[in-house]
């Protein structure tokens, strides 16, 4: 047989119908790396039988998939990993311009949020697997690098499928085209005034869990639990203003906006991803110090619900997509 490289495969996602029916990709995603395989748990008979060895059978109690994929985010396939994120689909709005919409997404307050399929082939394998519920999924933001994110999901084990991968040139959002702003409350983030940051981090985790019941080795159900938002900022450290924020507990509103200027959608339309924390609370302050250096600082932080907002997390995704 002979071996293949990683960057051979396709990794492909496709907004479920029904939760665990599988669907086609309708989104063939480049990736810097993918661990998504099956997972197996075994039961092991360990009943004595006249003789000294512990274990004498062994039998398949549960299979399920699990793990990850990563890489730069792309204007038009976020829209469907941000459905599976949110629960449910966006408020998609057509702009002044024919052809160029606003996704606007909100939080689904329920346990059964929307699943994807995550479709994989290369040279060996060629599988779909089911009932995609993200798990995690972190953002990353640096001066370096592209902006990327890691998915994390938990799944039914894979099924075979025929696939065709096509791949489109999406756009892709590079550190000179982020801002970073804070304002006391949401309402106030549109007209803040950005800051100067070097990093943002921030992950969503879901505590995604599959549910098993007797008479089936394969999830009933998987769901997601609580949701809790974390993440860190780091900027240089120039004054107290912000680690005033940590010691005298000030709650921010957070947007982290992705606006590619030079890529024209439509009459002046700029492809556009941002992300609204409505509170957050920064509960460590961090200060960097090096002699040869300027001093950094970083703050970690956790998002709220906020009960005049109503929300705890929001985004809105400007692309040529009419519907998610």
């Amino acid at each position: 047989m002979a071996k293949i490289i990683g960057r051979t495969g396709a990794i492909g996602i496709g907004i479920e119908s029904t939760q665990g029916t599988k669907v086609a990709a309708g989104y063939w995603v480049p990736v810097q790396g993918y661990s998504l395989d099956d997972k197996v748990e075994y039961v092991k008979n360990d009943s004595a039988m006249g003789h000294i060895a512990e274990f004498n059978a062994a039998s398949i109690t549960k299979l399920w998939g699990e793990g990850d994929f990563s890489g730069k985010i792309f204007l038009d396939s976020v829209g469907a990993e941000l459905v599976a994120l949110f629960g449910q689909s966006p408020t998609s709005v057509q702009r002044a311009v024919t052809g160029v919409y606003d996704h606007t997404y909100a939080l689904l307050n329920s346990n059964d949020h929307k699943s994807l399929t995550i479709a994989y082939e290369d040279a060996i394998q060629e599988v779909s697997f089911p009932f995609a519920m993200i798990n995690t999924w972190s953002l990353e933001v640096a001066v370096d690098d592209y902006v990327k994110r890691t998915i994390s999901v938990m799944t039914k084990k894979s099924e075979s499928a025929t696939h065709a991968p096509s791949f489109t040139d999406e756009v892709e959002f590079i550190p000179s085209q982020i801002t970073f702003k804070m304002a006391s409350a949401q309402s106030g983030l549109a007209g803040a005034s950005g800051i100067n940051v070097t990093s943002f981090n921030m992950e969503v985790n879901k505590n995604a869990e599959s549910q098993f019941v007797l008479g089936s080795n394969e999830p009933e159900d998987i769901i997601n639990k609580q949701i809790a938002v974390t993440g860190s900022i780091e900027l240089y450290f120039e004054d107290e203003t912000q680690r005033a924020y940590v010691f005298g507990n000030t709650h921010r509103a957070i947007r982290i906006d992705m606006t590619d200027p030079d890529t024209d959608l439509g009459t002046s339309h700029n492809p556009q991803l941002y992300f609204d924390l409505n509170e957050v609370v920064f509960e460590e302050f961090e200060r960097g110090w090096d002699s040869n250096d300027p001093l950094r600082q970083t703050l970690s932080f956790e998002a709220l619900y906020n009960l005049t907002d109503g929300a705890l997390i929001t985004a809105r995704l400007t692309n040529t997509e009419a519907s998610y």
